[in-house]
């Protein structure tokens, strides 16, 4: 299901948890004997990666944040977001040894050949830029496409309608061991406010 509003946090997560919890009598449950069971993912939608400024140029939004721009090219360009403490270039990976760095900085050729140097001949590097002056081909290791150019490439403007493809979600944890009368009962792990590190689902500031 697909809502917008702030009716999705008052209404629709309400009456979600108690079709789950079987406490829901509403719809088609009782039609179909439901008594309960499942689950449910909820994604928030972010603001739009790219927006006209005044002369009607597509251009990045304000509204992101360095960290959400890299993410956000990681997704578009089938990275896995991950970031080096170590090394600046690498804020996503595809493999041990295929790289995406992401900067909103103008790339200039010097800047190129020692990104180039950096990343050596057994690895490559694909950069995600404002802008760049010079010859994609000259360095073998690096592959560079400008922003939003490279995103407005990935983007579908003017349907009717539009598919909804969420891939590559995590799996769901096992279902824990139901002790029988002979295997003594392990202490069952907090969720919620009684786990500090275990974050809720609908807190504030969740990602999208």
């Amino acid at each position: 299901m697909v809502e917008l509003g702030e009716h999705c946090h008052d209404l629709v997560i309400p009456r979600l948890k108690k079709v789950i919890d079987g406490e829901d009598p509403g719809g088609i449950s009782k039609a179909v004997n439901w008594n309960g069971g499942g689950g449910f993912r909820y994604y928030r939608l972010g603001p739009s990666l790219i927006v006209e400024d005044e002369w009607g140029n597509p251009v990045i939004n304000s509204e992101f944040n360095a960290a959400m721009l890299a993410e956000a090219m990681c997704k578009l360009e089938g990275f896995e977001y991950a970031p080096s403490d170590d090394i600046y270039w690498i804020h996503g990976k595809s493999t041990e040894t295929d790289f995406l760095y992401v900067t909103t900085q103008f790339m200039s050729k010097e800047m190129l050949t020692r990104l180039s140097d950096e990343v050596g001949p057994e690895r490559s590097l694909l950069i995600c830029c404002s802008a760049f002056r010079s010859d994609p081909g000259q360095f073998p290791n690096l592959t560079i496409k400008k922003i939003p150019k490279a995103v407005l490439r990935k983007c579908e403007w003017g349907h009717d309608d539009y598919s909804l493809e969420i891939e590559n979600l995590p799996q769901a944890p096992p279902e824990p061991h139901q002790p029988t009368d002979d295997t003594p009962a392990k202490p069952r792990r907090k969720f919620g406010k009684g786990n500090p590190d275990q974050g809720s689902l609908f807190e504030e500031g969740g990602e999208s």
